[in-house]
């Protein structure tokens, strides 16, 4: 734009001037001016674009760095997920075991409830024959009794060894319904 400017001002010059020497002499003059001026012009113009170039490469310099800051918070958020769906798939799988194992404990409970229940039973039984056998121990004659006597010591016996069998599977039962009362508070609290 300067340059044409320049231009158009020389040629104006040119043609105002009247006399062929002083045209001559005017005309280097103002070549000599036209050439410092359009100098001028293209040195500024050269400034500018230096200038621009400058504030253009600050500005990709810039736009480089944030989105390779942008690059590496995407890069560290899909670590994250990559390890948050991991952690998710160990959870629950953990959560499946203790659900497996808390179901196992739960039947084996019942199986052993079901058991000590008929053991009880059978304890009641017992115990209601040793009464009748006692009872009929009192009615019965000397040798008779001696008889008795030796099949109630065998059920006394039985019995004893039938208690201390219950006993042991009271035991067993109560550690079972601990182990599944632990159990259930894991779950609970994973969850």
């Amino acid at each position: 734009m300067w340059a044409i400017l320049c231009i158009c001002i020389c040629v104006w010059a040119c043609d105002v001037s009247s006399s062929p020497l002083r045209v001559q002499r005017e005309a280097r003059l103002v070549m000599n001016d036209e050439v410092n001026v359009l100098m001028y012009g293209v040195l500024q113009f050269s400034e500018s674009l230096h200038h621009m170039y400058q504030s253009t490469a600050a500005k990709l310099a810039r736009v480089t760095r944030a989105i390779s800051n942008i690059e590496n918070v995407v890069q560290r958020l899909g670590r994250d997920t990559e390890q948050a769906a991991q952690s998710e798939g160990q959870i629950k799988e953990g959560l499946g075991l203790i659900q497996a194992q808390m179901a196992a404990l739960q039947a084996q409970s019942q199986q052993y409830r079901g058991l000590v229940n008929r053991v009880e039973l059978e304890d009641a039984e017992l115990k209601q024959k040793l009464i009748n056998l006692e009872v009929d121990l009192n009615n019965f004659t000397p040798n008779r009794i001696k008889a008795l006597q030796e099949v109630t010591k065998k059920h006394n016996t039985l019995l004893d060894d039938l208690i201390s069998w219950t006993q042991q599977q009271k035991q067993q039962l109560e550690s079972q319904n601990q182990q599944l009362a632990e159990l259930q508070k894991q779950t609970n609290f994973v969850s």
